[in-house]
């Protein structure tokens, strides 16, 4: 008559399962026993996996019952040795592709530097030549400016120059007033000698016209001092006009020079001014990449670190689960071998009748 199932009748079965590589369910473990409810099977799976993990602790605690025949415990060792080794493969192939992928990136991310350095080694040489530019453009600025402090000290001699001569024509129109009064009066005491002669009587009338030849002598001697005077303060003042227009001409030069000069230098200021902030923005962009770059390699050293861990910590859990399945292997065959055939006959037959129960 059939009985009911036990616990020991779920752990053996559960126990099984797990060797052969199999996570024990209740449908699994009801069709390893053979019969059994699911509301019977439940509980006492439920205790076995609460005490699972003691019982990993203990070697022996996996020793196959012994109604287990050598050839099934047998296979599930193949069945599990071929697990772990798949198992090993499989994490074996995407560790290494995982680290040809961490070499790939640390390539690029060496070449990236390597970029880097290059552009900050480029920017290093950028930013001397527009120190050399600024140098040059400044030594430029300051010989301007003392081109223009030149002209504008030339400019204020002409002026002074300008006021000379102005001061010197002034002179001359009253030096050629001067004498144009004084001829003017000549000639109006010439005048009055003549009335006074024509008075005169008769008898000097010889006398008379040789003194007014010799007045007429005199105003021609005048006339021709008059006229030399007036010829060499219209030649004087021609030239003064000359050498004003030509200090006005320079003026006027060198005011345009002037102007021009400080455009240059306005110029040479915007052209530096522009220099600088390319210069300062390149440099802030290298910075900033540089900074990704070296973040993306710590973190890629991060998770080389992490999968190294988890490296190990997996084959210290394949080697240990290998080292109680050998220690399992052992018992067994000293089991079977002390209780000789008989007991092994008396196993198969105790596993018939749980079969058929």
């Amino acid at each position: 008559m059939a009985t009911g199932i036990t616990e020991t009748d779920v752990w053996t079965a559960a126990d099984a399962l797990l060797l052969e590589g199999a996570r024990p369910t209740i449908e699994r473990v009801r069709q390893k026993i053979g019969r059994g409810s699911p509301n019977t099977v439940s509980p006492h799976l439920e205790t076995w996996f609460r005490a699972l993990g003691a019982r990993i602790k203990d070697p022996g605690a996996f020793a196959a019952a012994p109604a287990i025949p050598d050839p099934v415990a047998q296979a599930a060792a193949h069945f599990w040795e071929t697990a772990l080794a798949e198992a090993r493969a499989e994490q074996a192939e995407t560790y290494r592709r995982r680290w040809a992928e961490l070499a790939e990136e640390g390539e690029r991310l060496a070449a990236d530097a390597e970029q880097l350095q290059q552009r900050e080694i480029q920017l290093a040489n950028r930013e001397q030549d527009l120190q050399e530019g600024l140098k040059v453009a400044t030594a430029q600025l300051a010989a301007t400016e003392d081109r223009l402090r030149a002209a504008e000290q030339q400019l204020r001699q002409r002026d002074e120059q300008l006021k000379q001569s102005q001061q010197q024509l002034e002179d001359a129109r009253s030096a050629v007033q001067t004498l144009l009064t004084e001829a003017e009066t000549m000639r109006s005491l010439h005048a009055q000698a003549l009335e006074a002669i024509e008075t005169r009587h008769a008898a000097h009338e010889r006398r008379w016209l040789n003194e007014l030849d010799g007045e007429r002598s005199a105003v021609k001697k005048l006339q021709v001092r008059l006229d030399e005077a007036l010829i060499a303060s219209q030649r004087q003042a021609a030239q003064l006009q000359t050498v004003l227009t030509e200090a006005q001409e320079g003026k006027r030069a060198a005011e345009q020079g002037a102007q021009a000069l400080r455009g240059e230098i306005a110029v040479v200021q915007q052209r530096l001014l522009a220099a600088d902030r390319a210069g300062s923005d390149a440099l802030a962009a290298a910075r900033q990449r540089e900074a990704a770059l070296a973040s993306r390699l710590d973190a890629a050293d991060a998770q080389s670190a992490s999968l190294l861990a988890q490296l190990s910590q997996k084959d210290g859990q394949l080697a240990e689960v290998t080292r109680h399945l050998m220690v399992l292997a052992s018992k067994k065959a000293a089991a079977v071998a002390s209780e000789g055939p008989a007991a092994a006959d008396s196993s198969a037959d105790s596993s018939a009748d749980a079969r058929a129960e």
